[in-house]
């Protein structure tokens, strides 16, 4: 939420500049956000790990949802960009390919 100094002092909430495709995303789309935090974020290649904490702090960083994270987490490890290990994520060629062409 942004807010606005007024005359008399007190902050006056205005909404954020968002549109339907910041807000509605497909697990896709969210799978893609993680490939490139990934690469462009963290600068990671493939075959590195970024922990779960990492991650989501970047994630929450970008300010989207617990719930479209994990739907991103779970296409990516269905497409094998991702793959778990303990509390950690690995990227892999595919993944990374995936980052890199997205910006």
């Amino acid at each position: 939420m942004v807010t606005k100094e007024t005359e008399s002092g007190m902050d006056q909430a205005l909404p954020n500049q968002e549109t339907a495709e910041d807000t509605i995303r497909s697990p896709e789309q969210n799978a893609r956000l993680i490939a490139v935090i990934f690469v462009h974020h963290f600068g990671l290649f493939a075959g590195e790990t970024l922990t779960a904490v990492k991650l989501s702090g970047a994630w929450y960083e970008k300010h989207k949802g617990q719930s479209d994270l994990v739907e991103g987490l779970e296409y990516a490890k269905a497409k094998r960009w991702i793959y778990s290990v303990d509390e950690a994520f690995t990227l892999t060629e595919a993944g990374y390919q995936v980052g890199h062409e997205a910006e």
